[in-house]
Formats: C-alpha cells, sequence, structure tokens
C-alpha cells in the first residue's frame, strides 16, 4: 500500500474557484433564508442591502459576487465559508461536499464552535437539530476519504506507468452467469436466466446465458449487493480494480451511491496473522492516517451509522490463504470492534453480518467460486480480447517504442500472435499478450521466421526467444520453483540478485508491489507479471536442474480436473505446471533447455535433459493407457499431448476409446484445438465425441472441423438450440466419416431441424439420427422424414418426445412406404417415436430377413384419425406388393 497520507495540502481559495460553477447552482436552489445567512457571513463593507426571491437574477448576481469575494480572500475566512455552505445547504453531491470539507478543515473551526451564522456582531436565526448533527462535529469522515481518494489516484498512478493502453470500462466485456443462491435467500439481480440441471463446475459455468454487457453496466447495478467478477489469471482483474477505484477517485465510478471506497488485496491480507477490527483493518492497514483514536472511532461510528455508503472491493479471492466460512441466513451481527481473524471479517462482510447493505465486489479465478456459492446477488464472467484488440494492443506495445525498427516490428507480431488458435487463445488474456510482446520484443527475429508458429504455447516461445538470456533465466527458474514449493507469489528485493531484478523489471517480467507489513512498514515486494510465466519458469528448472528430483517432478505431475470439491487443496496458482513441463518435453526445444541446464553450473547436460524429456512423455504414455480417466482429465491429457507435439503419443491416447466424453464442463475453442491434435491421429476406425450439457461458445464449431475420423457426435443440452444447430450444420459436411448424430434433449425447434437435415444430405456414412426430446413438433419431424428416401444407409432415426401429434405419424409412414428397406416402426404414446431400416436396401436377396412391422401402443385416436392411419397403411402395403 501507500505511505501515509496527509490531505491538507490543496489551496482552499483554489478548490472554491475551481467549483464556483457548481456552488453557484446549488447556492441559487437554496431557500432565500439560507443565502441570506451565507450573505450576512461577509464583512460589512462588502455587503449589499437585498430583497431576495427565489431564482431572482438578482440573487444569482449577488451570489456570484460572494463567491468571487472568497476566492480572494483570506484562507481562514474561505474555509469559514464552505464550511458554512455545506452545513446549510442541501442536495450538494456528496463527492463536491467531501472534497470542500476536506480543504475547509485545516483552518479555524469557528463555524463547528459557534452558530455560522454569525458575524460582525449580528446574529441570524438558530440553525435546526437537523443541521447541527448533519455531520461529525469533526470531520474525520471527510478527511478520510479524501485521503482515500490520493491513495487510490496514486495506486493508479504507480500501476499505469506500463500500460500501453487505455483501460476504460465501458469497453471492457462481461457474460452473466445466474448466481446459485441460498435456499432462503432473496434474488436481488436484476432480468433471469436458464439453470442448468447440476451445480456449475470450477469453470465458472453459473447458468449459460447468451448475453453480455459492459464492464461498466454490470457494476451500475451491483449497488448494496455481493458481486462476483470472475476471470481467468492474466484477464486484468486486479488492474480493473484499480481503474475503479481511480474512477471513483474522481467521481466518474459507475457505483455512485458508495461515499467509501476499500480496495483489499487478498494477496496483502495473507500478512495479517494478528486479529483485528473494523477500525484497526481501515485505519492502520488500508490507510492509517495521521491522528489519535478519536479520529478512527468517529470514522468507525459513521461507518456503522451508514453502511450502505461504502463499498468493499476484494481483490484474487484465488490468492488468499484461507477459506470463507458460512454462516446461516440471518446470523448474528459481528461486533465491529472485536478483534477477529482477517477471514472472519471478510465472512462478514459477505454473510452480511458485518455493515449488511454495504455493497461488496469479489473478484477471484473461475475455480475458486464453489466457495462463494449462496452467498453473491450477482455473477459475471470477463471475456477475453478478440482479434480487434489484441491487434491494437501490440501494435500500441510496439509503437511506443519510438524507433521505427520496432513500429515495424508491430504488423508481424500481431500477425504472428493472430497465425495460430494457440497463441490466439493465449493473447486474448492481457497478461499473456503483454508476456508474448515482451517475448518477441527481445527477440525480433522471431515474428520474421515460421519458427514462432509452430510454437503452440508459453514454454516454446518463451524458451525459444529468451534463450540468449540464459543467466537470467537460471536464476528466475529457480526463483519460480522455490515460489511453487512453498506457495509464494511474491518475493522480497533480497531474493534475487540486483542485476537479475533490474532485469526483470524493465523487461517487464516482473511487476514491483508495494506491501505493508503487520507492524505497519511499507516494503516493496516483486511478483512476475503472470501466474503462468512463475509456473512455465518454475517447469523450466525442473527440466534443467538436477537439484530437482525425479520424485519431485512425479509428485508435480498429475492430471487436473474441473470439477471440485469442498475439500480439494486450495492452491494459488493455475495448475498448468505440467502442461508447460510436458511443452518443454518437446524435441524443439531440447537445444534451449541443454544451453540452459549448462549455464545452471549442475551436472544437467544433454544426455540428462534427454533422460528428463522421456520421464515426462513416459508419464504421459501412462497416462494415454489409463482406462478409469474422467471427461476433465481426458480434456487435460490432450492440452498435454498438444504441448508435447508427439503424434504417437496422440495416437496412444485414442486407441481403446470408442468415444471421448466430455459432460458438463465448460468448453473453449483452444480446448476442442487440443481435442483435433489427439482426435486426427484416431486414423480409419474414427472416434466418438460426446458433449453431453457441455457449454461451448460458438465460435468452438469453428474449431471442430480439424477433429478429423469422427464416426458419431452427440450433443445433449438444453444449452443447445436453433442457432447453435445452424452453426453445426455449416460444418457437418467436414465430416465425411460421420455415421451417427445426436442432438437430443436440446431446445431444437422445426427451423434447426430443417437446418441440420439439409446438412446430413451432404454426409453419405449417416445411418443414425437422434433427435428426441426437442420441441420439432410435426413440422420439424416431416423435415426429418423427407431425407428418407435420400439416405439409403439409415439403420435408425428416433424422434420421440417432441410434442408431435397423429399429423406427424402419418406423414412419417407415407414417407416410408417409398423406402424399400423399411423395417420397423415404433410409436409409444408419442413418447418413443423409432423409425428403424434394414441394413441393406436389397430386396431380392435370398437372406432371411423380418418382415416390416409396426407398432402404435398406448395411442388415444378417434374413429376419424385411425381410419386417416388405416388409409396410409393400405397405401403402403399396395405400394410394396407392386415393387415386389
Amino acid at each position: 500500500m501507500d505511505e501515509e497520507v496527509d490531505p491538507d495540502n490543496e489551496n482552499v481559495n483554489s478548490v472554491l474557484a475551481q467549483e464556483s460553477s457548481e456552488l453557484l447552482r446549488i447556492i441559487s436552489g437554496q431557500t432565500p433564508v439560507v443565502i441570506i445567512k451565507l450573505c450576512e457571513m461577509m464583512p460589512s463593507e462588502g455587503r449589499w442591502d437585498m430583497v431576495l426571491g427565489p431564482g431572482s437574477s438578482s440573487a444569482t448576481h449577488h451570489i456570484e459576487a460572494m463567491l468571487k469575494y472568497y476566492i480572494r480572500a483570506k484562507a481562514a475566512d474561505c474555509c469559514n465559508f464552505l464550511q458554512s455552505v455545506c452545513i446549510l445547504c442541501e442536495n450538494i453531491p456528496m463527492h463536491l461536499e467531501s472534497r470542500l470539507m476536506s480543504v475547509a478543515g485545516n483552518a479555524n473551526n469557528d463555524c463547528e464552535n459557534s452558530s455560522p451564522s454569525v458575524t460582525d456582531g449580528k446574529t441570524s436565526s438558530p440553525l435546526s437539530e437537523k443541521q447541527l448533527i448533519k455531520r461529525p462535529r469533526i470531520d474525520h469522515w471527510e478527511r478520510y476519504i479524501a485521503a482515500v481518494m490520493q491513495l487510490l489516484q496514486r495506486r493508479w498512478e504507480r500501476l499505469s506507468e506500463r500500460l500501453v493502453r487505455d483501460v476504460q470500462l465501458e469497453s471492457v466485456w462481461v457474460s452473466l452467469r445466474t448466481p446459485n443462491r441460498g435456499r432462503d435467500r432473496p434474488d436481488q439481480t436484476p432480468g433471469s436466466a436458464e439453470k442448468g440441471g447440476r451445480t456449475p463446475e470450477a469453470d465458472g459455468d453459473y447458468g449459460f446465458m447468451d448475453s453480455r454487457v459492459t464492464l461498466e453496466t454490470f457494476l451500475k447495478g451491483c449497488a448494496g449487493k455481493v458481486t462476483i467478477l470472475v476471470g481467468p489469471a492474466g484477464s486484468g482483474k486486479t488492474l480493473l480494480m484499480s481503474c475503479l477505484g481511480q474512477q471513483w477517485a474522481q467521481r466518474l465510478a459507475p457505483i455512485p451511491s458508495s461515499h467509501l471506497f476499500v480496495l483489499l488485496e487478498f494477496r496483502q491480507l495473507n500478512l495479517l496473522s494478528c486479529p483485528l477490527s473494523l477500525s484497526e483493518l481501515l485505519c492502520q492497514h488500508y490507510l492509517p492516517l495521521k491522528g489519535c483514536n478519536e479520529a478512527n472511532r468517529a470514522i468507525v461510528d459513521y461507518l456503522i451509522s451508514n453502511p450502505e455508503q461504502s463499498c468493499w472491493v476484494l481483490d484474487g479471492y484465488d490468492e488468499f490463504h484461507s477459506k470463507i466460512t458460512k454462516q446461516e441466513l440471518h446470523g448474528e451481527p459481528l461486533d465491529a470492534d472485536k478483534s477477529l481473524p482477517v477471514s472472519d471479517l471478510v465472512s462478514g462482510l459477505l454473510n452480511r453480518q458485518l455493515l449488511p447493505g454495504c455493497t461488496v465486489v469479489v473478484t477471484c479465478r473461475a475455480r475458486n467460486v464453489s466457495d462463494l456459492e449462496g452467498l453473491s446477488d450477482k455473477v459475471g464472467h470477463l471475456l477475453g480480447w478478440d482479434r480487434h484488440e489484441i491487434k491494437e494492443y501490440v501494435d500500441n506495445f510496439f509503437g511506443l517504442k519510438g524507433h521505427s525498427s520496432h513500429k515495424a516490428i508491430g504488423p508481424q507480431a500481431a500477425d504472428l500472435l493472430l497465425s495460430s488458435r494457440h497463441l490466439l487463445a493465449m493473447s486474448s488474456l492481457p497478461g499473456l499478450c503483454n508476456t508474448c510482446c515482451i517475448c518477441l520484443d527481445r527477440d525480433p527475429d522471431a515474428t520474421e521466421s515460421n519458427e514462432g508458429s509452430k510454437a503452440t504455447s508459453i514454454p516454446q516461445s518463451v524458451v525459444c526467444t529468451l534463450g540468449r538470456y540464459r543467466s537470467e533465466l537460471c536464476e528466475l527458474s529457480q526463483l519460480a520453483w522455490r515460489g511453487v514449493e512453498e506457495s509464494r507469489i511474491l518475493f522480497m528485493k533480497e531474493d534475487i540478485s540486483p542485476e537479475v531484478l533490474d532485469f526483470s523489471i524493465r523487461t517487464g517480467l516482473f511487476s514491483q508491489v508495494e506491501l505493508r507489513r503487520e507492524d505497519g512498514w511499507l516494503v516493496n515486494s516483486y511478483c512476475f507479471n503472470h501466474l503462468t510465466l512463475q509456473e512455465f519458469m518454475a517447469a523450466l528448472r525442473i527440466m534443467t536442474s538436477d537439484e530437482v528430483s525425479d520424485t519431485q517432478l512425479k509428485k508435480r505431475f498429475s492430471l487436473k480436473t474441473r470439477w471440485t470439491t469442498k475439500t480439494d487443496q486450495r492452491t494459488v496458482f493455475t495448475d498448468s505446471l505440467h502442461q508447460y513441463v510436458c511443452g518443454l518435453a518437446s524435441p524443439c526445444c531440447t537445444e534451449a533447455l541443454v544451453e540452459v541446464a549448462r549455464t545452471s553450473g549442475g551436472s544437467g547436460g544433454q544426455s540428462w535433459v534427454l533422460k528428463r524429456q522421456n520421464l515426462v512423455l513416459k508419464l504421459l504414455k501412462n497416462f494415454c493407457q489409463s482406462n478409469t480417466l474422467t471427461g476433465p482429465k481426458i480434456l487435460d491429457l490432450c492440452h498435454c499431448v498438444q504441448e508435447s507435439q508427439d503424434h504417437q503419443l496422440a495416437k496412444q491416447a485414442v486407441d481403446g476409446r470408442s468415444t471421448l466424453e466430455l459432460r458438463n464442463i465448460r468448453l473453449l475453442p483452444t480446448d476442442i484445438d487440443a481435442l483435433a491434435f489427439v482426435v486426427s491421429s484416431a486414423g480409419d476406425n474414427g472416434i466418438g465425441l460426446d458433449f453431453g450439457a457441455c457449454s461451448m461458445e460458438l465460435e468452438c464449431l469453428d474449431v471442430l472441423p480439424r477433429c478429423r475420423y469422427i464416426h458419431s457426435l452427440s450433443f445433449r443440452s438444453r444449452k443447445y438450440g436453433d442457432k447453435f444447430a445452424e452453426k453445426l450444420s455449416s460444418i457437418l459436411p467436414h465430416f465425411t466419416t460421420l455415421r451417427k448424430l445426436e442432438f437430443c434433449c436440446a431446445s431444437l425447434t422445426a427451423t434447426g431441424a430443417a437446418s441440420l437435415v439439409s446438412a446430413l444430405q451432404d454426409c453419405p456414412d449417416i445411418t443414425e439420427i437422434n433427435l428426441s426430446d426437442n420441441n420439432l413438433k410435426d413440422e420439424g419431424i416431416k423435415h426429418v422424414a423427407d431425407i428418407f428416401p435420400k439416405q439409403l444407409r439409415l439403420i435408425s432415426v428416433k424422434l420421440g418426445r417432441n410434442n408431435s401429434s397423429l399429423e406427424a405419424v402419418d406423414y412419417l409412414i407415407g414417407k416410408m412406404s417409398s423406402c424399400l428397406n423399411f423395417q420397423n416402426f415404433n410409436a409409444d404414446g408419442m413418447k418413443e417415436l423409432t423409425v428403424t431400416f434394414s441394413q441393406t436396401s436389397d430386396l431380392n436377396s435370398h437372406k432371411t430377413k423380418s418382415e416390416p412391422t409396426i407398432s402404435l401402443l398406448n395411442q388415444k385416436w378417434c374413429k376419424t384419425k385411425m381410419q386417416q392411419l388405416a388409409n396410409s397403411l393400405a397405401l403402403q402395403s399396395h405400394r410394396k406388393d407392386h415393387c415386389q
């Protein structure tokens, strides 16, 4: 945090001059009595005889003259005047009132010790009791707010020094999620959304909602609520919260009702091991102020009396060493004066046991959202940058270098990052996009060759582009590994040599963080500018230093699941270490690893590095041969195999698996890209993909055609509707080996069905179609029936539970009469509507075959409908006899 703040350094006359236009408007709207009292404060030689009426032009003229007088008056007189304005006038904006009272608090306190209307021996009518108690007698609250404003302004100035583009809350996009509330917790979130059938997984998919808003709009509705902002590491959560604080200090923030803005980082709260009270948290840790206990008491008393006037931003819950404890709804309020562990203070804010009615915003990574279930009123998921934003950032990064050579790199660097699906996904996160630019800035030649496009991740990109800085990489990797072992992300100055520290800060690999220790002293600490960068450096240490044993490597090498439980061990990192180790096991990294290993001074040489790489591939092979992996672990395995770029491992991953089941997880385009690398090794036997209840954006379907040799596709979720089906239809012809399509238990209507069956006509090997449990109705079933004569390889079509009528059955029977290979039709109360065909259309074959069968069970049809059905059956029989 920053040093102690003393706001008493503004010139009171200049502040009055700056705010004179606003004060003219405010004072002009007051009652004549108030205006006269303010005018009577002027000395007799400056006063005039007046007869004022509300809004009269003469009153405006006199107020302008009064303001001009005090702008030039002595500082003490000007302070006295401003204090009187704040006490007497109504409807003053809080930001203006706070500023005026703060700057006026340095002069004499005549307005506090006597009636403010006593001037020149002349006393006006006494103030009302309401006016006298309108504000605390001593303006500690306003002075504290002014100090917080300065604190947040300076914090932002420090963080924004290295920014290459402006941060604008109205340009940041948030995907809305449906919060999972407690049983009795009221829904305070505007609007409603469809909820999934199971508890959301750790990736933060709080119900699929096809809607997004800007962060500014999202935060405008959070006053008085508990709001969770979810985003992956590197998405800019900390920077955005600092920007929010800076905008609050300028009174531009989208939380207008908050008079006090408290921005706390969990990484710093970790340092507070001793219990402390709310007062100590605010006035000793957050912002120590010069003054006595009386000031602290006044601040906390006002806050407790007006909890709705405070906004608490708690940033980076994923870095918190403790867990939030949930309390029963309407639990006992917490005593603000009682010393409690910092985790209890945070839990008290979230459980509404402390300062009920205040605004709380918590940021965290998706996997930690489960800790906050039942506490939040609003949940939003930060969306990454698109291609345009990536290109703009890269151009700005190199454009700010000021040299023509650097400016020329910008377009090439942007093209490189946009050329690869994996690099594109990395760059969609601001933190990783910055890291990519740093690497390319250190090695501009990488933009001119095709080698960079072969790199699929940070490991291969960084180790190739930063390979020339071997000694720096060696020391940074040692520091990173020690941090991983000790769960540390903050390092002190003494932890690293001055030369490497200077290099790391200069290149942007390190960020400086000011910490206020428990004893109150400010110290500088440092962290890698992205958690995944620290994990990569730790992986580099594993692959280049014999100080890390094989046992330690095996301990850190395990596939991760996206389903978390309450007993899962908390870790501050992103669980990417094992993937980076796999990336470094790629042969293209061997040469660079050998150079770093030799620089480390250990016994690691080429043979040692190759041995370590082979060990990683062996561990991967064991996972590929496992038959007990869950869907999330299979997906993680695909990522690891893709990192290794080992096609033989990819083939082993799909051997013995007829279908890859990926259910109840949120999928990103990079996930599909990893699947494609593995699935494309399946060969002629093919493999199936089952996306049951998975959430995926439409962009995922753009990548799906890379999965060659697919024999079946299954989509089962109410999340999938006509829009999804239309997008799927555009790629179905790419699957030349597709034999089975399931689009069931979804929200498909006749429109989506028409798109699907039209695309299936270009899939000549299709044998099974399952569109049951949708909302096709008669029209949709007719669309499906129309393709019967065109698909000679069809074996089974399931259309049950689609809100259809007898008319659809009649249409189906009519279409089947032209299908010589029709074998079975079953309609059981329209719950099960299945059409089965024989596997051969050769009716002249001498092989024994079952006769065509129609089974219509549990129907309740009238005489007319039954006659209609009989006519259809008779027509079908006649056509068949004629063909034979």
